[in-house]
């Protein structure tokens, strides 16, 4: 009787430490897929966890005492397929753990992340934007009226000289000019050949006289009138766009502030509702739908770039992908493939480490399948 009641605690006590298991490893599983109900994984991971016992007990410990006749054949099958069902329980048990309890400092801190940028950003007013403007367009006009200059007084060599290669090297130069400065505004027009065309205009080169010279030069200056114009209006819509995206940071900043002095934060410091659970619900909800996903491209390049430093003093690293997160993007910290990656790439930032929960992990491991060992 005394060895039924100890048989029966021992499966008992198995059937918790493995159920417990189960639980991390389903809620690692649910929330890497993305998957809608923890308890449809569970039932999958918990007989997992079960025919590891049985590979680890039946197989493996079976064979190890088996002195008469052992299989070295069903001890390998059960080493391997032990290791393959409680590797893929372990991972995801450590990951679970890492949310579990580093879940609020990460969605704190790319919380804070995203404030500090907004932040900068706003203080940039929109008068500071239009002085912006004017001094574009104020640099525009000297550099354009500095290249016509030049240009008319080559064009008095050319009447006796003939319209040559230095005229043209300085429409060329121009043009290069507009093609370097695109970047900046955004500005997607092809700028070559549009004020000297290498084919078109090449009948010229030479030609010579006061008449002539002076058309030539009223022919390029119309076009090179013709493309500042072209450029003021893009400088024109770039800054319009720029004072239109710090009216849209006032909705963001609103999600912002809700979540670090309303209701978010402060309730997921809650020890009921400190759950990793509620910690993918607000990054999924509130971090990526009403905050990150309402950035443009180029904004959001920039918070990335933000999450990042180089492990050396190059910045050129960080673009090798020799770098550490300086803070951990939520949205990988819910993927235990991101997380595991991350750790052996040296990526996770200094203050996240794994190793206490790698601990944790085996430990139950280890309770469970001695407990099965006994059964």
């Amino acid at each position: 009787m005394k060895q039924v009641i100890t048989k029966i605690a021992l499966i008992v006590a198995y059937l918790l430490f493995a159920a417990y298991s189960s639980y991390m490893t389903a809620e690692s599983i649910k929330m890497s897929f993305n998957a809608n109900n923890v308890w449809y994984v569970f039932p999958f991971v918990f007989i997992v966890a079960i025919i590891a016992g049985f590979f680890l007990k039946d197989l493996v410990i079976k064979e190890i005492q088996n002195t008469i006749n052992p299989s070295k054949s069903k001890l390998i099958l059960g080493l391997l397929g032990f290791l393959l069902f409680w590797g893929a329980s372990f991972t995801t048990n450590v990951h679970y753990m890492l949310m579990q309890n580093e879940g609020l400092q990460v969605v704190s801190a790319e919380l804070g992340n995203y404030k500090n940028f907004v932040d900068n950003q706003t203080n940039n007013t929109k008068n500071d934007i239009k002085e912006q403007e004017e001094d574009d367009m104020s640099i525009l006009e000297s550099t354009i009226q500095g290249f016509i200059g030049r240009f008319q007084r080559e064009c008095e060599h050319s009447i006796r000289d003939g319209f040559g290669p230095l005229a043209k090297g300085i429409l060329k130069e121009i043009e290069s000019y507009f093609t370097t400065s695109s970047a900046k505004y955004n500005d997607t027009y092809e700028y070559k050949n549009t004020i000297f065309d290498d084919e078109k205009d090449s009948g010229d080169i030479g030609k010579r006289g006061a008449t002539i010279v002076a058309g030539l030069e009223n022919k390029y200056i119309n076009r090179i009138v013709e493309k500042a114009v072209y450029r003021q209006s893009i400088i024109k819509s770039y800054y319009k766009r720029k004072i239109q995206s710090k009216k849209s940071y006032a909705l963001i900043q609103e999600f912002i502030n809700d979540s670090v002095y309303g209701v978010d934060i402060p309730q997921l410091k809650e020890k009921e509702l400190a759950t990793a659970e509620n910690y993918y619900k607000f990054q999924k909800d509130q971090l990526r739908t009403n905050i990150y996903d309402r950035f443009d491209s180029e904004e959001k390049a920039k918070i990335d770039l933000t999450t990042k430093e180089s492990k050396t003093k190059d910045i050129k690293d960080i673009e090798l992908g020799k770098f550490r997160y300086k803070v951990y993007p939520s949205e990988r910290m819910f993927s235990t493939f991101n997380v595991w990656s991350d750790m052996l790439q040296g990526r996770l930032p200094v203050n996240m480490k794994l190793f206490g929960w790698i601990i944790f992990s085996l430990i139950i491991d280890i309770v469970a399948f001695v407990l099965r060992s006994f059964i």
